[in-house]
Formats: structure tokens, C-alpha cells, sequence
């Protein structure tokens, strides 16, 4: 069943933690926009004792091929990767796809869940993770003739790890500097979306982006799109 879940952007990191615990016997892909976001995940997923695996272009060749085998291999486990490192790979059974980002348009949406076809019985899941501003996209998909039905989510049954995460970001460093990158990454990404009408950089909230990585706000940083800043002292590490 392909579906869809509506969640604000600095609720995600809460859903997903959820998500993966609540599936750690199920095998699982997880797509996101930038590599340094599959870094960060990676770090901070298995830091906190929820398995993970990744691929990512910045990765040597040996290093994806071997995970990706791993992976094959394992009856259940959790692969995080980007659209560019996955593309290609059969996978042959796969549970879940969730698309923790959102994918550029509605080919790479197909790209992406065409996986889940390996699943159990032929028969896998996907969610699609979608901020309230973003359900135009479903329009898109409509469009293309792929149906997908809305997840309901129980939010009185997901973990919020949100101050937990806020005070391990503060206590160390490496997954501190591995979350401003993925922080950047992110919006960069964002900002290089073809669907401008739906995802534009402009309009999203840099604050509620930046707790979804673990910020209690945003860091401050130059992202690098027209001179656009984030400029915050309160998520320095104390």
C-alpha cells in the first residue's frame, strides 16, 4: 500500500525513530535528499542503538557495494540512502520505503517505490512524509495516475525524543558539526526542487527545520543560496 503522512517538519525525526523501532524486524529503505543527511541519520540512528545502514555518493565504491550485499543478505535491517546511490540496485525484498524527504517529482517518487513490489508476498508499503505546506504534491502524483492514501498518525504513540536529541547535539561535537551539514544539505537541496510552486526555500521555516535535526534553533550558518543566513547563538554548543 502506498501512502502518505502528514507531519510537521519538526516533528519527523520523532516519527521516524518511531517508525524504525516499531519495524526493526521488517527490511526497510529510507530515502533522503542529501548525502550529509544520510551521514547524519546514519551517526546519530546508530548512536542511539536503532541499527542502520547507508549508501551515499561521498562513499567509496567498495564501501557502498559491501553494504549494499550486506544488506541483500540480512532478513530484516534498515538501509538509508539517497536517490543517486540507490538507483539501479536490485534489491530483492524490501517491506518499506519511506521517503523521509520528499522526492523531486513524481518519477522519482516511482523510482523509489517500485521497490516495495520485492516486498513480502510482492506486496511492500511505502510512506511519503509531507509538511502541511507540501500536499500539493499530491495533486502531482494524482496527476500521474499513482494512488496513495493518508496514514493516519497517532501522535499519542510516537516517541518525542525531541529534548533528548536537543541535549545530546549539545554534549557532542562530531554528531553537532554532522547535523549543521546535514542542516544545509537539506535546505540546498530543497532549494534545487523543480516543483517551485510546492517546495520553495523561501517559504520554509528554517527554525522548525533546524530542530528536525536535533537544533533547539538553528544554527548559525551561511547556506550558500544567494547570500541566504541562518543566524542563531543559542544552538552553539555550550
Amino acid at each position: 500500500m502506498y501512502g502518505y503522512a502528514v507531519c510537521p517538519i519538526e516533528n519527523r525525526f520523532s516519527l521516524l525513530y518511531t517508525f524504525l523501532r516499531k519495524n526493526k524486524k521488517k527490511k526497510v529503505m529510507v530515502f533522503f535528499s542529501s548525502c550529509a543527511s544520510v551521514k547524519y541519520h546514519s551517526d546519530l540512528l546508530n548512536y542511539i542503538e536503532v541499527p542502520v545502514a547507508s549508501i551515499h555518493g561521498k562513499q567509496k565504491q567498495q564501501k557502498r557495494t559491501s553494504t549494499f550485499f550486506s544488506f541483500i543478505k540480512a532478513q530484516a535491517g534498515t538501509l538509508l540512502c539517497t536517490d543517486v546511490a540507490a538507483r539501479g540496485l536490485d534489491i530483492p525484498k524490501v517491506d518499506w520505503i519511506v521517503q523521509y524527504d520528499p522526492p523531486d517529482d513524481p518519477t522519482d517518487y516511482i523510482h523509489r517505490v517500485g521497490r516495495t513490489a520485492r516486498g513480502e508476498g510482492g506486496q511492500g508499503n511505502a510512506l511519503l512524509i509531507l509538511q502541511p505546506s507540501e500536499l500539493k504534491f499530491l495533486y502531482y502524483l494524482k496527476q500521474a495516475k499513482i494512488p496513495v492514501l493518508e496514514y493516519e498518525c497517532s501522535w499519542d504513540k510516537v516517541a518525542n525524543v525531541q529534548k533528548q536529541l536537543e541535549k545530546l547535539l549539545k554534549s557532542n561535537v562530531y554528531l553537532f558539526k554532522s547535523a549543521i551539514e546535514a542542516f544545509k544539505g537539506y535546505v540546498r537541496a530543497y532549494d534545487s526542487h523543480q516543483l517551485k510552486d510546492i517546495f520553495n526555500v523561501a517559504t520554509l521555516d528554517l527554525q522548525a527545520v533546524a530542530k528536525s535535526f536535533g537544533f533547539e534553533s538553528a544554527p548559525f550558518v551561511d547556506l550558500g543560496i544567494g547570500g541566504l543566513k541562518v543566524r542563531s547563538r543559542k544552538s552553539r554548543i555550550r
